[in-house]
């Protein structure tokens, strides 16, 4: 075989590789809230470029306090990543979990610009509930949902309390470089394209700092072994006043919330608690990314 045939494998190779870091989705359903003894019901969103996402609002133990829009992680589904978040209706705060495209019930095929699409139509609907006009607003990312929730915060246009950041990457390129130094020995020369593989954009640095006076807050694992802590103390030092920053010692990668809940819990109610007031300012989204 020519050595281009052979450059052009190993590109198509890698090229495969770079994607699974990003998009591990699956189809496969796990038992639902509902079998906890939680309230469910289903919805259907619709993205601006009418891909159908499957969905599920939990309803607060009243009096509501506000609702979390909840941005999971890059793996399986919503069916999976619904236990970090869970818990928040019994302190009051109503819960959208959803499903990015090519995840579980949901059309379509992930993509970096497709999946901010999703999280645009989240925010909205989450915002646009007739049930609960003008309820206060937060919204939760995990990992790749940090990145994803960040921009479609940019893009959303709706009125947001505060931003609950976790496990979160700066950059698209940055993780990947790091995670490709793990590839095989006989992969590493392809370390060389990278630029090639994954390009910049829609990033979680490009999205700070958020508005002035909206909080956010970073929470991460001292012992992540996917995305080091260093990644949301970079985030930290980005984003605007007020902001916080939580390490929490032996937590690895987005397990903190399920690991050691008295004190997670208490945070993340703490901040939510103290951010409780529908912000009059709203991002420049003259920056944002937006599609035609």
């Amino acid at each position: 075989m020519k050595p281009a045939c052979l450059i052009f494998l190993g590109l198509l190779l890698a090229s495969g590789c770079a994607n699974r870091i990003f998009y591990q989705p699956d189809r496969f359903l796990r038992p639902g809230p509902e079998t906890r003894g939680l309230r469910v019901e289903d919805v259907v969103l619709e993205a601006s470029d009418g891909v159908r996402l499957a969905a599920w609002w939990l309803p607060a133990e009243p009096p509501a306090r506000g609702t979390v829009v909840h941005f999971h992680g890059n793996a399986q589904n919503m069916t999976t990543h619904v236990r970090f978040a869970e818990w928040l209706p019994a302190e009051g705060y109503h819960l959208l979990v959803f499903d990015y495209r090519g995840y579980g019930r949901s059309q379509g095929v992930p993509s970096r610009r497709g999946l901010v699409k999703d999280g645009v139509a989240a925010l909205q609907w989450a915002a646009a509930r007739e049930e609960n006009p003008g309820e206060t607003l937060f919204i939760w990312g995990q990992s790749l949902g940090g990145t994803v929730a960040l921009q479609a915060f940019l893009q959303a246009e709706v009125p947001v309390a505060a931003l609950l950041i976790d496990s979160t990457f700066t950059s698209h390129t940055r993780i990947a470089g790091e995670m490709m130094r793990r590839f095989p020995w006989f992969l590493q020369p392809l370390r060389l394209f990278r630029p090639l593989l994954v390009t910049p954009g829609l990033d979680a640095i490009q999205a700070l700092p958020q508005p002035e006076g909206l909080p956010i807050a970073f929470l991460h694992g001292a012992a992540d072994p996917v995305i080091p802590p260093s990644h949301s103390e970079r985030l930290f030092e980005a984003a605007g006043e007020p902001r916080h920053l939580w390490i929490i010692p032996g937590a690895g990668h987005c397990d903190a919330v399920l690991r050691f809940p008295e004190l997670t819990r208490g945070l993340i109610l703490g901040f939510f608690r103290s951010s409780e007031t529908v912000p009059e300012r709203f991002p420049n989204f003259g920056n944002a990314e937006k599609d035609p």
